[in-house]
């Protein structure tokens, strides 16, 4: 960094009767290193604009400045100058954490899977990335880069170009019809659970809730200041019957129907209609979170909630699962007025998504690249769901893998009644994660003795070391549990 005599604040008010002008400068210069105002790398000007500035002799700037060469908090190099040394962040000192006047608002940590160094990562809702047509979505992006410039911030519905091959990809693929004009393009499903909830949910809504789920769901909308009640779910999706028949005004019920995070379930038919005619008798929204419906690998995947219920439904689609994570883009599909009403308030707080992802996005679904990889990855992750079945079956292990044949998890279910989350811990010191399903209930669970296992992302090779590692491990703290 670069500095000229005017940028170090030193004036004559330094001077003081306490030693020479030499050494009260050098102690000034010390002091403005120890607050940050110097920094390791900055350059000094020269003795000469130093003296000039300061109005002091060039021999006395020049005394300190050695002085403080001498000590090792400025060094010289040929042809240069003289710099703040590395040294010199020793005498930096320690910034506070925070005024004691200053409150903020009590603000809970996010329910997420911390980033921890791993061998194999079971934890759900990872995608696999090896498959995904790098190439092709850097010439996508290239191109939206090089598209005509907007001064405007764009739409807090979208881009329209996205909005409307999203739609026809859910017309096409999903069995969904809906106009461009009821999408509204977000960061994700999260995004669009947080959006919905500040303009719909109020201290007097309710928000029924699968238990097990999705934690940071449920985080969400406890921030709007609603009550949550936790249903019951089994192998057919939540259960409809425990839903109340008093419901106050703006409640809604949140569900997984294409594949219950964490189960691995299904809605069935009889109980999506069921659920219909509750939200319907009830003034109710149902917000259905979709994050892995493209993937059922025996038959077709079924049609969503909304492809039959466009009143009361509020469907919410990610591409974080069918592309990458980072894209941090996804959609909510909803009456027109929900749509707008959520759009507002994203003006408000965010004016409207990147274009350029927009664009790029929109190309890259409308060219059929979108399609082509979710068929490719269909195939990769039924693969992997495979290995785990026959992993299990030819090794006798005991333990059955449960959940449809479908999605990017599943639940493996030991022959044991003790509880797994001993083993878990276990299997994370020797740098393998694998969740219990504790980890998604609220209420005590009743499955102890169950972990989910996400297969999406680890490669075959790592899958297999993982499962060796679990039942090595689980020989280990419960023998009585693993044949020998």
């Amino acid at each position: 960094m670069s500095l000229s005599s005017s940028d170090i604040p030193i004036k004559v008010e330094f001077i003081s009767e306490n030693g020479t002008l030499a050494n009260q400068l050098a102690n000034h210069i010390r002091g403005m290193v120890a607050s940050g105002r110097l920094v390791p790398g900055d350059r000094l000007p020269s003795t000469r604009a130093m003296a000039s500035e300061l109005k002091l002799a060039r021999g006395t700037v020049s005394s300190a400045v050695e002085l403080l060469i001498a000590e090792g908090l400025f060094e010289t190099r040929i042809g240069a100058g003289t710099f703040v040394a590395s040294e010199a962040a020793l005498l930096q000192e320690p910034q506070p954490a925070g005024s004691s006047d200053v409150v903020f608002n009590d603000t809970p940590t996010a329910d997420i899977d911390p980033k921890i160094s791993c061998d194999v990562d079971f934890r759900p809702c990872r995608p696999s990335l090896d498959g995904f047509p790098v190439q092709v979505w850097r010439r996508c992006l290239s191109m939206a880069a090089s598209s005509p410039l907007s001064p405007d911030y764009g739409d807090p519905l979208g881009d329209i170009r996205l909005r409307t091959v999203i739609s026809a990809y859910l017309r096409r693929a999903r069995g969904l019809v809906a106009g461009a004009g009821e999408i509204v393009i977000t960061n994700g499903s999260v995004h669009a659970m947080h959006l919905l909830a500040h303009v719909y949910l109020s201290a007097k809504s309710k928000v029924f809730f699968e238990d097990p789920g999705y934690p940071l769901a449920r985080q969400t909308f406890a921030l709007s200041g609603a009550t949550l009640e936790f249903c019951d779910v089994d192998q057919d999706g939540i259960l409809v019957e425990t839903l109340p028949d008093q419901v106050p005004a703006s409640s809604l019920v949140y569900v997984t129907p294409s594949h219950q995070f964490p189960t691995g379930g299904r809605l069935s038919l009889r109980r999506r209609h069921e659920l219909s005619e509750w939200a319907n008798c009830h003034g109710a929204l149902i917000v259905e979170d979709d994050y892995d419906g493209e993937y059922r690998y025996d038959v077709p995947p079924l049609a969503p909630l909304a492809s039959f219920d466009r009143t009361h439904v509020v469907y919410c689609g990610t591409f974080s699962k069918t592309m990458f994570p980072g894209l941090r883009l996804g959609f909510a599909v909803a009456p027109k007025p929900i749509v707008e009403a959520m759009a507002s308030y994203r003006a408000l707080a965010e004016y409207a998504p990147s274009a350029i992802t927009q664009v790029a996005l929109a190309s890259f679904i409308s060219e059929g690249h979108y399609e082509r990889h979710i068929h490719r990855m269909r195939r990769i992750y039924r693969k992997k769901r495979r290995f785990v079945v026959d992993f299990l079956e030819s090794n006798r292990l005991p333990a059955s893998f449960l959940g449809l044949d479908s999605g990017l998890s599943g639940i493996l279910k030991f022959d044991t009644n003790k509880p797994i989350a001993d083993l878990c811990k276990e299997l994370q010191k020797q740098k393998i994660l694998m969740p219990p399903i504790s980890r998604y209930w609220v209420r005590k669970p009743s499955a102890v003795n169950q972990a989910v296992v996400g297969y999406a992302a680890p490669s075959l090779t790592e899958i297999e070391r993982g499962l060796e590692f679990v039942f090595q491990t689980l020989r280990q703290i419960q023998p009585s549990a693993v044949a020998t």
